[in-house]
């Protein structure tokens, strides 16, 4: 098989390789080979997928073009096209929008839904195969959990992919849609100063917990002006979330305690947190608490 020529984007039809000549038994045999890896029914990729994002994408783009144009990349799988994270969202099921009048769909991994009402003025899709991007952050907080749109937003927006009136505007397109008003809500908390998904989670949770922040707060030190994630307003707290990317090269993690402790010198206390510990509600109290109760005993001392 001749694949490198026959596929599009890694991915093949059994009408295309049937069309070149291979009859169901040389695909099959390809398949246990694992030169073909199935999709969608009737679809495959000419390549294994490197991790569960891909493995999506590839049957998103499967799927795409079984529909020949006739509906668009949505939901979690436009969060995917834009690279962009996928917090609590299901991965198993690929979401297409019908550009038009046709049926719906809800079966194993695939699901075609109905037809977006018109785009109002501002609201467009960066690329013709897809959604626009607040609408694809919207529909993802329906299908998934409200704070899946959030993490979505704080990334789009950092990236300058979407504006806080695109955002508002795609709740109001979808605002008949069901559970609409808790991703509205919480699509008021985006800031495009939040760096990474585990920054707009615990920052969601702290701010759930009753603590206003400043995100990305300066600090003046002996080393220059050095940045924490958050700032809980009113207190001497730097909330800092521990992702592996900060100390993902040589020395990182050195120039990191240099960071901290530079701040430690001028009075700035840390409550610090992982991915392992971000629905620990409880955690992230006392943690937070026990911080602002330590920056107060220093302030008085």
């Amino acid at each position: 098989m001749d694949l490198e020529q026959l596929a599009r984007d890694d991915v093949v039809s059994t009408a295309v390789l049937t069309t070149a000549g291979h009859p169901d038994a040389e695909i099959a045999a390809a398949v246990r080979a694992g030169v073909l890896v199935p999709l969608l029914r009737g679809w495959y990729a000419v390549r294994p997928p490197r991790d569960a994002r891909d493995l999506h994408w590839l049957r998103t783009v499967a799927a795409w073009r079984r529909y020949r144009g006739r509906a668009l990349i949505s939901h979690q799988s436009l969060l995917l096209a834009q690279n962009l994270p996928d917090h609590r969202l299901d991965l198993s099921t690929v979401h297409l929008t019908r550009r038009g009048p046709g049926q719906t769909r809800n079966g194993p991994g695939l699901k075609v839904h109905r037809p977006l009402p018109d785009l109002p003025a501002g609201l467009s899709s960066p690329l013709p195969d897809r959604v626009p991007t607040a609408v694809g952050i919207v529909q993802a907080g329906l299908e998934g959990v409200p704070l899946s749109a959030l993490v979505a937003a704080d990334a789009a927006l950092h990236r300058e992919l979407v504006t806080p009136e695109q955002l508002d505007a795609a709740c109001v397109l979808l605002a008949r849609c069901r559970g609409i008003g808790p991703v509205r809500a919480i699509l008021r908390q985006a800031d495009p100063r939040i760096e990474s998904p585990g920054e707009s989670i615990i920052g969601h949770r702290l701010r759930a917990l009753g603590h206003v922040l400043d995100p990305q707060f300066a600090v003046d030190t002996d080393l220059g002006t050095r940045y924490a994630d958050f700032r809980i307003e009113g207190t001497r707290v730097l909330v800092e979330f521990d992702g592996a990317q900060k100390y993902g090269e040589g020395g990182a993690a050195f120039q990191e305690k240099r960071r901290e402790d530079a701040m430690r010198r001028k009075g700035w206390f840390f409550a610090r947190y992982v991915w392992s510990e971000l629905d620990d509600i409880a955690l992230i109290r006392a943690r937070a608490e026990q911080a602002i109760i330590d920056s107060r005993r220093w302030a008085a001392a």
